[in-house]
């Protein structure tokens, strides 16, 4: 059997993860540019929600997050930030979560961004996509400083991948 559409999925689903949380390999990139003004996000919701004390921005109803080309969607999203230096340390985002890049595509009911724990979560149904190729599962995990991600499935599901054939260009 040949094992490279498994490298080249993990590839794409790395490549995903990094496009849409604009993370590179090993940094806080995303979180820094949403504390730093480096790039801008535009959020809008139906209600916002500040708790200063707590350190916690909640967004609810029909959020829609932009930063550059990507785009979150959900019900709601709430930012949690450091007592220390105010930067984004650990982001959430409930209930009819979409996360898109171009044709890439990940969705599930929740999505958790933890820097200090340097990895991504999509549950609720997770699937990520590009094109016609997919992944899904019951927890779809992105390790932020590695090149790694886990698919689990629970009970007697199990975890489905789709890979199509590529063309290849002549040279």
């Amino acid at each position: 059997m040949n094992n490279q559409p498994n490298y080249r999925y993990c590839f794409i689903l790395l490549l995903l993860l990094v496009a849409v949380f604009a993370v590179d390999s090993g940094s806080d990139a995303f979180a820094d540019q949403i504390t730093t003004g480096s790039e801008t996000i535009q959020i809008s919701s139906r209600r916002l929600e500040a708790d200063h004390a707590a350190g916690k921005v909640k967004f609810v109803g029909e959020v829609v997050a932009v930063q550059g080309d990507t785009t979150i969607r959900a019900d709601e999203l709430i930012l949690y930030q450091s007592d220390k230096d105010q930067r984004i340390e650990r982001i959430e985002a409930f209930r009819q979560v979409r996360i898109e890049q171009g044709e890439r595509v990940a969705t599930g009911k929740k999505a958790v961004l933890d820097r200090a724990r340097g990895q991504v979560v999509l549950t609720g149904s997770p699937k990520v996509s590009q094109g016609a190729d997919f992944v899904e599962g019951d927890e779809i995990v992105f390790f932020l400083d590695s090149e790694r991600s886990i698919v689990r499935s629970k009970g007697s599901e199990r975890v489905k991948a789709v890979f199509h054939p590529r063309e290849r260009s002549s040279e």
